[in-house]
């Protein structure tokens, strides 16, 4: 019964024998012994190729609300799901942070791959099962467990896949969050979500997702997570060719940082706004904002007000600006105050400050 309820709570013909071996809670060997080849008149589990079976004929829909056996089932998938994706989120260096969950089913040792190319393979052959799995949980009512499958498909998933199939996993797992009554959830997602879409190139449906990020945390009167989606959405816009759109992000950064007294922060929103300023032609204003912006810099003398490497990227920013408004002298002091801060702390950083300082003035710098 429980091989058949693999087939119901998925909705899909066909599963790899890792979802009927979890699902069922069988041993490896045992799911061999009940497979069966499909001839004419067989029922039942039938093996479509290597590693995937189907089931004959096609079985009729669970109905709703499901009951104990279609949740255990669904649980037992969507965990075993879980701790594979953690490995391979692990192995491609992306671990996913604020979406714990406890595992309370046994489930086998997850799949082990043996370098990132394999796990993103893995990846691409199950984002259809995965996908299924995350709908699964929301219909058991296993809302926590779709919300974390979610995000970690958001996190290591490749790019270049289809997009139906990302609409879809954006409908059922923000559909979780909502149903689980969660909005911080709700709000991770959507920035794992717009990161992912931004990744893509698809830059209007990562803005949507923003811009929905952006209303929960201003709901949740978050400031941190206000300005956290503010400065992701002023480099969608960046990447977009939107410069307008991106400064009106730093206009509501510079309000938010001064209403929290965060000198850093302004200083740093004012380096960006000045970068921006440039980006849409419009040199002078540019010029203008840099020159506050470097006054706001270095007056950032108090301990703890940004750590050194933050503050030195702050000023290289600032500096290959400047460079580029042919300010050569201003650039240059910028340059060596990150030097300052680098010196002793990141000394490949630190090199790549005194290759800016070699630089001839005229020409281009390296790209960072």
């Amino acid at each position: 019964m429980e091989l058949l309820h693999c087939f119901q709570v998925l909705d899909r013909p066909e599963l790899p024998a890792w979802v009927l071996t979890v699902g069922a809670n069988l041993e490896p060997g045992e799911l061999e012994d009940l497979s069966v080849r499909l001839n004419e008149g067989s029922a039942g589990l039938v093996r479509l190729g290597d590693d995937l079976f189907g089931w004959r004929p096609e079985p009729q829909s669970l109905p709703e609300p499901w009951g104990a056996r279609a949740r255990l089932v669904t649980r037992r998938i969507g965990e075993g799901l879980l701790t594979t994706l953690d490995t391979a989120c692990g192995l491609l260096g992306h671990p996913v942070r604020g979406f714990d969950y406890r595992v309370d089913t046994p489930v086998p040792a997850p799949v082990r791959f043996s370098e990132p190319s394999q796990a993103t393979a893995w990846l691409r052959r199950h984002l259809p099962v995965s996908l299924a799995t995350v709908r699964a949980g929301g219909r058991a009512g296993l809302r926590s467990l779709a919300t974390v499958l979610t995000a970690r498909l958001w996190v290591c998933a490749p790019t270049d896949v289809s997009r139906q199939w990302a609409v879809d996993l954006a409908e059922a797992g923000t559909q979780a969050a909502v149903d689980d009554r969660r909005p911080r959830d709700l709000a991770g997602l959507l920035r794992l979500s717009a990161r992912w879409f931004a990744a893509a190139g698809d830059f209007p449906t990562a803005e949507a997702h923003g811009v929905r990020e952006w209303v929960l945390w201003k709901e949740l009167d978050d400031a941190t997570g206000m300005i956290d989606t503010l400065w992701r959405r002023a480099h969608v816009y960046r990447a977009a060719g939107r410069g307008n759109r991106e400064l009106d992000c730093y206009q509501r950064l510079l309000s938010l940082y001064r209403q929290s007294d965060d000198r850093f922060g302004l200083a740093h929103t004012q380096v960006a706004r000045g970068v921006a300023l440039a980006g849409v032609g419009r040199a002078r204003d540019a010029a203008e904002q840099l020159r506050e912006a470097a006054r706001a810099v270095g007056e950032l003398d108090s301990p703890g007000a940004a750590s050194p490497g933050e503050l030195a990227s702050v000023l290289e920013t600032l500096g290959r600006a400047l460079w580029n408004l042919g300010v050569f002298g201003a650039a240059r002091r910028q340059f060596s105050a990150a030097l300052r801060q680098l010196v002793d702390v990141d000394e490949q950083a630190a090199q790549r400050i005194r290759v800016l300082l070699a630089h001839p003035e005229g020409h281009s710098l390296p790209g960072r």
